[in-house]
């Protein structure tokens, strides 16, 4: 992780690689994905909006590396309320 830290734990800014190769840049907020922010996996999926305890939270934008996307509203980590595929 680089970035940004308070009493030990990831806060504020910051950019988090994962052993399989995915890559985290947003916020943080003790040590959880808080805020906006974009995951990158590597295989070309991508999410790119709110996040809240590390879950997708209120609007973004999914896509996938065949050109398919979804733009819309999460509620913890899944699809919820409006949106369009």
């Amino acid at each position: 992780m680089a970035g940004e830290w308070k009493d030990n734990k990831a806060c504020g800014k910051g950019k988090f690689w994962h052993v399989d190769g995915d890559v985290f840049e947003g916020q943080w907020l003790d040590d959880k994905a808080n805020g906006y922010g974009i995951y990158k996996h590597v295989n070309g999926a991508k999410y790119e909006g709110n996040w809240k305890d590390d879950l997708q939270d209120g609007f973004g934008v999914e896509s996938w590396g065949d050109g398919s996307k979804y733009e819309g509203y999460y509620k913890e980590g899944k699809k919820h309320g409006e949106g369009f595929f």
